[in-house]
């Protein structure tokens, strides 16, 4: 059955404001594709990996001038030249390029087997299942950011390694699991290292583009974005990126005040209550 187009618009609109709040923008798409617009969970799932693709691009435009600023300092315009030689290749691949590459293949290492794991058992499993799963998780982020909710350091960029880089790649990695919020992982995981509070928010947001452009290539590679027209798909990922852009430019003046892990673990609460119930419903009934 074709998927209406106002129930993609919605996901898209809600994927560009919860992908940058530690509340799992997936799983939250997942709960409310399954349980509210009827979505059978395998579709549920590319979708909310689609719409990443428009939240990325979200975030390479806000954050174009520590993406594209180095790029352009190397190439010389109008015979203009740089300052020195040496200078050019350290401003291309510094600190920020040497980050995001390290922590981007610790992502991959964890993130690859779970995504295959993911994407094997969903299909398998009936929604109310997906959706308990779904809860639990939320619970696990929400007691995460609970005990980093007080934490501050003075940390910028230059000051971490390539090892906790590469950690916190892997920490990223997890959160391809439906439920586990990928800003709320990265973000507590910087927090707890020291990292001052904005620096932490732009570093987790910049991590975050490779690891969702790859899942999404992924996805498309493995034929699994054929539930809705072409045009269709190019219209949600605008929304998606829109909606995304205005938020980031929100979180900017909020710095991520907001008790965002009662709001996880009152949601998690709720979903595995209801769904345990539901799944205790459908047992009872099956001969």
């Amino acid at each position: 059955m074709p998927i209406l187009l106002t129930p993609l618009l919605v996901l898209a609109c809600l994927q560009g404001i919860m992908e940058f709040l530690p509340i799992s923008s997936e799983g939250q798409l997942l709960l409310i594709a399954v349980g509210i617009f009827g979505i059978d969970s395998d579709i549920a799932f590319s979708i909310a990996i689609w719409l990443h693709l428009g939240t990325a691009i979200a975030v390479v435009f806000f954050y174009r001038r520590d993406i594209f600023n180095p790029i352009f300092y190397k190439i010389p315009l109008l015979g203009i030249k740089a300052n020195s030689d040496r200078e050019q290749p350290e401003k291309l691949f510094g600190p920020l390029f040497r980050f995001i590459a390290i922590g981007t293949i610790g992502t991959v290492i964890v993130a690859l087997p779970l995504y295959l794991l993911v994407r094997e058992l969903i299909p398998r499993l009936m929604g109310e299942v997906v959706s308990l799963f779904v809860g639990v998780l939320l619970i696990v982020t929400g007691a995460i950011l609970y005990f980093q909710r007080k934490t501050s350091g003075i940390r910028l960029l230059n000051e971490i390694s390539l090892t906790e880089a590469f950690l916190l790649g892997i920490v990223q990695g997890f959160a391809v699991l439906p439920g586990i919020s990928r800003s709320g992982m990265t973000l507590t995981w910087l927090l707890l290292r020291g990292v001052e509070d904005d620096e932490a928010l732009r570093l987790s947001f910049l991590i975050g583009v490779p690891a969702s452009l790859g899942v999404v290539s992924l996805d498309f590679i493995l034929g699994e974005v054929f539930w809705a027209p072409i045009l269709v798909l190019v219209l949600i990922t605008l929304v998606a990126l829109l909606v995304g852009t205005a938020t980031l430019v929100v979180l900017r003046y909020t710095a991520l005040r907001a008790p965002f892990w009662a709001f996880c673990f009152t949601i998690g609460l709720l979903v595995v209550i209801l769904e345990v119930t539901a799944v205790i419903g459908l047992v009872t009934i099956i001969p």
